[in-house]
């Protein structure tokens, strides 16, 4: 990631991030419907997490440019 520029990080979280919230809310869905077992119950958690590592990635990468910049 040192090699990708900052539009280009925030493209790839951005992506990540708005990919994964769409499967995360398809999951969220499946479970409100109908009670899928506990492995329904995981894979929400799984897509949550990945969710957060896409939005946490968007911060860091907006926190490091701004130290870089002196800001």
């Amino acid at each position: 990631m040192n090699k990708f520029s900052y539009r280009s990080r925030i493209l790839y979280f951005g992506l990540f991030a708005f990919f994964t919230l769409g499967f995360f809310l398809l999951q969220l869905y499946s479970i409100l419907n109908n009670d899928l077992g506990t492995s329904a119950y995981v894979r929400l958690i799984l897509w949550g997490l990945m969710l957060a590592f896409g939005i946490g990635g968007i911060f860091y990468t907006m926190a490091k440019n701004k130290k870089e910049r002196g800001q």
